[in-house]
């Protein structure tokens, strides 16, 4: 009897080849020559960069602020009485000089009291007369019979009538205050402006009754305009501030105001004229009051330049101190975590920098840079960090004019103190 009949050698058929298969594939596996591994050059990353230099520099300190007027007045009404009549210059926008007559409340009852006032004056006033008469007869009388050491001191003031002299003076200065309170209410009803400047509103009309304290209008002084402007607690360190209490002994920073008109930028200089002395707890900003005279041009008209009227939202620039080794960065080349990506001999390197004072265009750097270095521009991952890099394009940042000025006032005394030396 065979050991395998035909259908088991058919049905193990398949197992065999299955089995043959997988014994030559693992002999070719290992028959496989090893795989030769070549090295390949690492792409450098190719970028630009700008090289910076360190200066002597006088910061800007920016800010912006509402122009304001230096004085504003609301006038009120002293007198109670109805209005019988308002000058055409007392209405919005309206120009006015220290001395014109706004409006003019009825004055009848006023200079009725006047008159009784004057007739009350006249009375007292004839009253002391008589009774100085009286004290002349009774001296004489006094003389006449006088017995020494039978009359006291009272008796004697009595009989010379000098307490009736002495009511009858009261009574005479009381009227005579009444009088000029009478005449100080009849002028009050004549509403006068207190100096030149502009109506900044009208509330009232002809015709209408007004108390005691009824607010008539607001105005406002046209020779001086000022505006509060915001500083940060950390620049303040960059600014000449005059001292609390201190008369300035040298002139302060000048400040510079400007407004965008048209796409043309309007001009006008600024002094410092006082801080305030507290630094607002929530912004943590300390203010300072910039004045400009004669914004209005009343004085001095200039047909090529606007008015600063007052409400006008303005930028400023304000002059601080000057410091050594700052250095001036685009703000392109500047990361989110106020960080630089420095090339130092072609290596990437994260560089942290201390920003002092930005402005449009630029960042200005006190510690973390030096002259000479090379900062590489737009954003670079992270994972960059001491990869060798390739330069395409150095940049060279133009000088500006501060320091085009600063460089021709060092290249002067340099040749000066050359041409000593000589």
């Amino acid at each position: 009897m065979p050991l395998l009949t035909p259908s088991t050698r058919k049905a193990f058929r398949p197992i065999a080849i299955i089995i043959i298969a997988i014994t030559v594939s693992y002999l070719l596996f290992l028959s496989k020559p090893a795989p030769v591994q070549q090295a390949q050059d690492k792409i450098r990353l190719l970028i630009d960069a700008v090289e910076v230099q360190s200066e002597t520099r006088k910061m800007i300190v920016h800010s912006q602020g509402t122009v304001l007027p230096s004085t504003e007045t609301e006038l009120s009404s002293a007198v109670q009485g109805r209005v019988i009549e308002v000058a055409n210059h007392f209405v919005a926008g309206g120009l006015v000089k220290q001395g014109d007559l706004l409006l003019r409340i009825d004055d009848l009852s006023y200079r009725t009291a006047v008159a009784r006032a004057q007739a009350a004056v006249a009375a007292a006033n004839t009253r002391l007369v008589e009774e100085r008469g009286r004290a002349d007869v009774a001296y004489q009388d006094w003389v006449r019979y006088k017995k020494e050491g039978q009359r006291s001191a009272e008796a004697k003031s009595l009989a010379l009538r000098e307490p009736q002299i002495a009511e009858a003076s009261a009574n005479l200065y009381a009227a005579k205050a009444d009088l000029i309170k009478a005449e100080e209410d009849l002028a009050r009803t004549n509403v006068i402006a207190p100096y030149d400047g502009l109506v900044r509103q009208r509330n009232v009309d002809v015709g209408q009754h007004v108390a005691v304290g009824t607010v008539l209008g607001i105005c406002f002084a046209t020779n001086q305009v000022e505006v509060r402007l915001p500083v940060a607690e950390h620049k303040l360190a960059l600014l000449s501030l005059p001292t609390p209490g201190k008369e300035k002994k040298t002139p302060t920073a000048p400040i510079q105001l400007t407004v965008s008109l048209n796409k043309t930028d309007h001009h006008w200089q600024a002094d410092l004229t006082r801080v305030e002395s507290v630094i607002d707890d929530r912004s943590r900003m300390l203010y300072l009051v910039a004045t400009v005279n004669d914004p209005y041009q009343l004085k001095s008209p200039q047909d090529n330049k606007p008015l600063l009227r007052v409400g006008t939202f303005v930028n400023a620039s304000i002059t601080g101190k000057s410091l050594e080794n700052i250095v001036r960065i685009p703000h392109d080349v500047l990361q989110t975590d106020s960080t630089v990506w420095l090339i130092d001999d072609n290596n990437l390197q994260r560089r942290t920098v201390n920003i002092i004072a930005n402005d449009n265009q630029y960042a200005y750097v006190d510690s973390g840079l030096v002259s000479g270095d090379k900062i590489a521009i737009g954003y670079i991952d992270s994972g960059n960090i001491g990869n060798q890099v390739n330069i395409a394009k150095l940049i060279t940042l133009p000088m500006d004019s501060q320091s085009r000025s600063q460089t021709t006032v060092q290249a002067a005394l340099k040749t000066a103190t050359n041409d000593k030396a000589l």
